[in-house]
């Protein structure tokens, strides 16, 4: 975990992200248009599914649920 998401663990919109960090990558994700389009439709949409295989290739389901974990987090937090 980089410096950008231990900052983000106490700041659910904490805005930055760091390229090589996977868990900046899931978060940017979590916050991210094609994810929320997914939530939307009960499916996930092509655009979600693609940008998930490109950033994490055959094991993207695998990090697909540490982007509705993340996301469930930062819900939480947002109430909170």
């Amino acid at each position: 975990m980089c410096e950008y998401c231990q900052k983000a663990t106490s700041q659910p919109d904490y805005p930055l992200y760091e390229a090589s960090c996977r868990t900046c990558t899931v978060r940017a994700f979590a916050h991210g248009l094609p994810y929320w389009q997914s939530k939307e439709a009960g499916a996930l949409v092509p655009a979600y599914t693609s940008a998930m295989q490109a950033a994490f290739g055959s094991e993207w389901r695998v990090w697909h649920e540490k982007v509705k974990a993340e996301s469930a987090r930062i819900t939480e937090a947002r109430a909170a």
